[in-house]
């Protein structure tokens, strides 16, 4: 888990509250902003970028050198089209996040007129670009993603893993999942109330205990998606989430915004886990689309099961492919409700 996210798939910041509590994990927040393009910000987003903490990303000649036919050949390696990049409504698209060879390629889609120098083209097409570039972009800068809508979190997945899935992704005869690591008592659920310059304020006087969690988290699911023992990895849980545990509890301490046994918003991180290793984290034959504890607010569960799992990478080798959701719907927050991410990519892949 690197210092730094990429804001995806957007880029304003509509949710003040998002910012704030990802600047509780994260020492920047990046976001892909056309030069010509100035972001319409609230207040606060302003505060933040006036701080330093909210970063544009420029696109540059390598960002889209070649994209197009990264693009082209990732649509075309697809076994299948999934429904949720089949066309429909119409979105925008700024020219400037566009390869000039790509427009050959978006152009069949097109629909209308350009408006206001932006390309009127189905909302499919618009989402599936700009989930691939921000894969691209995240790459070159080795950073991670996170975004605050749970449906952009599942289906980043998609993108994110090459399209690693077949039609059929609750097969539970799968060699392994991508699956979902959810925390519930980090972050503050009444974020609202709390001023952007407090946030700022102990953005920095919590540095590090901000890199010692994301060290062991790092540490954590990274022995998950390359263990393939079930007895080993039970240990795995055993050892890692309690030096996991200990480490966000000093976050939160060093932060004050929740006690000690106070339930927060959710945290979520896309993970990469084997069968064998699923066996060895929940209880015999249960099914790993469920959510399992882990422990008293750390949580597990399958999105979709992996065409190959050989292909997988953990994201301390690959950053750019973890992908984070911040949810501040507080219903999530101590009900044993939670989002059915599962659900959501199912939806995309086979409508």
């Amino acid at each position: 888990m690197r210092e730094s996210v990429l804001y995806f798939p957007h880029i304003e910041i509509a949710n003040p509250q998002w910012l704030k509590t990802s600047l509780v994990l994260w020492d920047n927040v990046y976001r892909i902003v056309p030069k010509s393009y100035t972001p319409l910000d609230n207040d606060d987003t302003k505060r933040a970028v006036d701080a330093g903490l909210v970063r544009a990303v420029n696109l540059e000649q390598p960002d889209l050198q070649g994209i197009s036919r990264r693009f082209n050949k990732f649509l075309r390696s697809l076994p299948f089209t999934p429904a949720g990049l089949e066309s429909g409504e119409v979105s925008l698209l700024h020219p400037e996040k566009i390869d000039a060879t790509l427009y050959p390629l978006l152009e069949q889609y097109a629909q209308g007129e350009k408006r206001g120098g932006w390309i009127e083209l189905p909302r499919e097409i618009v989402r599936g670009y700009m989930f691939f570039l921000s894969t691209q972009v995240a790459k070159r800068r080795k950073l991670e993603r996170c975004t605050g809508d749970k449906y952009a979190f599942a289906v980043a997945s998609y993108f994110s893993e090459s399209g690693n899935f077949g039609e059929h992704l609750y097969e539970l005869e799968s060699p392994g999942y991508y699956s979902s690591l959810i925390s519930e008592d980090l972050l503050p659920s009444n974020v609202e109330h709390i001023p952007m310059d407090q946030i700022i304020r102990v953005a920095s006087n919590s540095r590090d205990e901000r890199i010692a969690f994301r060290e062991q988290l790092l540490k954590f699911t990274s022995e998950l998606c390359q263990c393939e023992s079930r007895d080993h990895a039970n240990t795995i849980a055993n050892d890692y989430k309690r030096d996991l545990i200990a480490a966000r509890d000093k976050l939160k301490a060093s932060q004050g915004f929740l006690g000690e046994h106070d339930r927060g918003s959710l945290f979520t991180m896309g993970v990469p886990v084997a069968l064998t290793a699923f066996g060895g984290l929940i209880s015999g034959g249960a099914d790993p689309f469920g959510i399992h504890t882990l422990s008293a607010s750390l949580l597990i569960g399958a999105i979709a099961a992996y065409a190959d799992f050989r292909k997988v990478a953990s994201a301390a080798e690959n950053p750019y492919g973890a992908a984070y959701l911040v949810s501040l719907e507080k219903q999530f927050a101590g009900t044993g409700t939670y989002p059915a991410f599962d659900r959501y990519l199912e939806e995309f892949v086979n409508d």
